[in-house]
């Protein structure tokens, strides 16, 4: 397992906790525009389409035009075409269920639960926010496995039960081509995190290389 996985890991769960933070600002457009992540793959393929949906230099007129977008996506109000809560998914469109609690208890017992009366814990914005938090985590040599370990729990138990679907209608909803470039981004990197977390902790390659 090399450093720069665990740095990527990090920069782009950080990114992607922001890119769903309403109302995306200007520096975390400009992040994402100018990151280099030279791979392959279809993760990477999706960030570089993101990164030509946006204008460059970025525009005042674009960013507002993206948080509106952003709001008939994702906030309201009248009728919201991609809802970013797991419950609404897991739980037959019901907020604040069974899948919130879950995921503020994990929260707490990583000291890092959100405060009360902000968004619903199980917002994608936060899950994302707690990956971010863990692949902080693995940069600590003694906190490495553990945090590990809990990605790729928290990514099968709570996130990728419920990401797809989301990606899905925010990608058919979308008229903006940056949300559905968006969408894909956050599907490849989620699916393709959870096959290096399980391949990388299978094989037990936990030292730095």
């Amino acid at each position: 397992m090399t450093g720069d996985m665990l740095e990527t890991r990090l920069i782009l769960y950080r990114l992607l906790a922001a890119l769903y933070h309403y109302p995306m600002s200007e520096e975390t457009l400009e992040a994402l525009r100018s990151l280099d992540w030279q791979e392959n793959g279809g993760a990477a393929e999706a960030l570089r389409e993101a990164q030509s949906a946006l204008d460059a230099p970025l525009s005042a007129a674009m960013l507002e035009r993206l948080n509106v977008e952003m709001t008939r996506l994702m906030e309201g109000p009248g009728v919201t075409p991609a809802i970013p809560y797991a419950s609404y998914h897991l739980h037959g469109q019901q907020l604040m269920g069974p899948s919130a609690q879950a995921v503020r208890r994990l929260y707490l017992e990583w000291g890092v639960a959100p405060e009360q009366g902000a968004i619903p814990p199980d917002h994608l914005s936060l899950e994302l926010g707690f990956l971010s938090f863990l692949a902080e985590q693995t940069l600590e040599d003694d906190k490495r496995e553990d945090a590990l370990r809990a990605s790729l729990v928290f990514l099968r138990e709570h996130l990728l039960p419920w990401l797809p679907q989301f990606c899905a209608a925010l990608e058919t909803s979308a008229r903006e081509p940056f949300f559905g470039a968006l969408s894909r981004l956050t599907r490849q990197v989620a699916a393709a995190d959870e096959l290096w977390l399980h391949e990388s902790l299978s094989g037990q390659l936990i030292e730095l290389s």
